[in-house]
Order: structure tokens, then C-alpha cells, then sequence
């Protein structure tokens, strides 16, 4: 752990935020935990890119994990990873060019070698989104939502919960944990916490789950505060991935025609054919329909070590929003 690391998680431990450790799903109360646990190899393309239960990149192509920028850019080409039980040194790490600590929170991790033995999930390309359920995948703390994420504990299961999209727009899939007497909660309703970032939410596609959008960060329920996070009537919002696909295609399409290219040694980079604004979705707003407060302010609000840029400048935000993190 760096001494920046060190800081941010005093800071945090400062604020009184009691859930600076990484957490997984948050569940119903009243169904059984066992109904959320699934074993590893029902998702053998999920990668830890820490530690389990901080930060999840998913296996797209056999040498390319997708996973939020906000995890990415605490990876070097120095570090390595696990990839289905085989370690693997990092090629490279690709930010979305328009990454601001807050929005285009979307990056990729280019793995050294080819994955092997392990078949890539597709991407969800229609924005037809909200209204759909979708599955958000994590490991690590877990609570109900009676407790939230300050009465979280650990054993490093890995666990699946399921949510329907109320809001899609320009940056956000977001969902909201309703409480089991509530019309339309799912059989394993359930949110992502801190730590879950960077994980996929999945849409199911003729039994096909691909991915929709990647967990980032959540709000508490109206009226709450930080300890209130991951209680019901909070969001949960996921990068959404129909917004960013002009990107993601061309770093993918990239990867295709230039496979011997020689490594680029720097740590944090974007590639050349993907510099202007991803117009595809997107418009050059962050204050879009359905954007919170928090949004509009492009506030990188911090659950845990804060990763994004200007993090010290964002600590007074914290009662805002709460970004989803590593546990330092």
C-alpha cells in the first residue's frame, strides 16, 4: 500500500465513513444469502484486479478487460493479474481519452498475453435498457438492506443480485433497491457496493448475458447520508455501455488489425483512432435527464481510497454522493 493509499484511507477513516473497507452486493433481508452465492466458475471471465472484493475487470476479447476507469487508473504496467489461474503481466492500461474522475468512467486493461481457456462475454448494444433486468456481479462485504453498507461483513464469496433499470441516460444505467413490499422488486433484488467497481450488470440476450453496463458508484435514499448507503430506496448506477461502444469498438478493432504492435510503455493511455467525444449516445453534457446533483457537479465522491482526479478537493462532497472504490 503507497503512502497516497495510506492518506486517503486515513481521510477517509477521518470523515467517520465506516465503509472505507472494499463491499460486495447488498441483498433482500428476507431471502436466504445462499440464493445470492454462486460459485467462481459460473463467471470464469471475471478478473479481481486487486484484490477480492476491489475492483472486477471482465474478460471481452482474449487480451482485453473491460472495467471502469476509476479502477484502472491504479493499475501499472508493472502490476499483475490472475486471469482463470494463470498470472499475467499487464500490456497496458487504456482510459476512455474524456475521463474526468466522474464521467466516461469506462477503461481497458490489455492483457500481455492471450487469455486461455476462457470464452469472452459479449457486449450489450441496443438502448433499449431501461426497464430491463439486469445481473450485477461482486464479491467481498455483503449485507441486506436493512443493514446497508455500514453493517456489512466479509467472506469473499462471489455473489449475483438482480435490478431493473429505471434510468438510462448519457452516462448512467441506474437502478433502485427496492424493499421486498414494494411493487416490482426482482426474486434476488439486490445492489452493488463499494468495491464492486468496474463490475459487469448484465442483460440477458437469448440465454446469452452481455454486458450493459459496469458498476461505478450509488447514492443513499432520499434523506440519507453515508451510513445510509446500499439501505433500500438508495441507487445504484453502472457505466452505461451502449453510450461508450464508439470507444470500446475501436480500441477492440485496434487490438484486431495492429496484434504485433509493440507494447506502449506508458501506464495510463488511450488509443490514437479514439480522441474526440464518443457521439454515438453521448452528448457533450454531464447535467443530462435523470442526473443528480452529484452528477452535475462531476463530483469523483469517494466511499473508500478515492480514486479520480482532484480527490482532496472533493472530500466536502462526500454527503452527496458516494463513489464506488477500492479498500486501499
Amino acid at each position: 500500500m503507497n503512502w497516497m493509499k495510506i492518506t486517503k484511507v486515513t481521510a477517509c477513516l477521518a470523515l467517520g465513513l465506516v465503509t472505507c473497507p472494499a463491499s460486495a452486493i447488498i441483498i433482500r433481508h428476507d431471502v436466504s444469502d445462499s440464493e445470492y452465492v454462486v460459485e467462481d466458475s459460473e463467471f470464469p471471465a471475471l478478473v479481481d484486479l486487486f484484490y477480492p472484493g476491489d475492483c472486477i475487470g471482465t474478460l471481452v476479447a482474449q487480451s482485453y478487460l473491460l472495467t471502469a476507469a476509476h479502477c484502472a487508473e491504479d493499475l501499472d504496467n508493472s502490476d499483475t493479474l490472475e486471469v482463470n489461474g494463470v498470472t499475467q503481466d499487464i500490456a497496458e492500461v487504456m482510459l476512455h481519452p474524456q475521463y474526468n474522475g466522474w464521467t466516461y468512467d469506462v477503461a481497458f486493461i490489455r492483457l500481455e498475453e492471450p487469455a486461455t481457456g476462457l470464452n469472452p462475454y459479449g457486449l450489450y448494444r441496443d438502448t433499449d435498457e431501461q426497464g430491463q433486468t439486469i445481473t450485477l456481479v461482486g464479491r467481498g462485504l455483503h449485507a441486506t438492506g436493512l443493514e446497508g453498507e455500514s453493517g456489512a461483513s466479509v467472506d469473499g464469496n462471489l455473489r449475483r443480485a438482480t435490478n431493473v433499470v429505471t434510468v438510462a441516460n448519457n452516462h448512467w444505467l441506474k437502478v433502485e433497491f427496492e424493499s421486498p413490499d414494494e411493487d416490482g422488486v426482482t426474486a434476488l433484488e439486490g445492489v452493488g457496493a463499494a468495491g464492486d467497481s468496474g463490475g459487469p450488470a448484465f442483460i440477458e440476450v437469448d440465454g446469452e448475458m452481455l454486458i450493459a453496463g459496469l458498476n461505478s458508484w450509488g447514492d443513499p435514499p432520499p434523506g440519507g447520508g453515508n451510513n445510509d448507503i446500499g439501505k433500500y430506496g438508495g441507487i445504484d448506477a453502472s457505466t452505461r455501455v451502449s453510450s461508450y461502444l464508439k470507444w470500446i469498438d475501436s480500441v477492440l478493432d485496434n487490438a484486431d488489425t495492429n496484434t504485433d504492435t509493440t507494447t506502449d510503455t506508458s501506464t495510463k493511455t488511450s488509443t490514437e483512432t479514439a480522441t474526440s467525444t464518443d457521439t454515438s449516445t453521448v452528448i457533450d453534457t454531464d447535467c443530462d435527464s435523470g442526473a443528480t446533483e452529484c452528477e452535475c457537479n462531476e463530483c469523483g465522491c469517494a466511499s473508500s481510497s478515492g480514486h479520480g482526479n482532484g480527490w482532496w478537493a472533493l472530500l466536502g462532497m462526500l454527503a452527496l454522493c458516494r463513489r464506488r472504490t477500492r479498500g486501499g
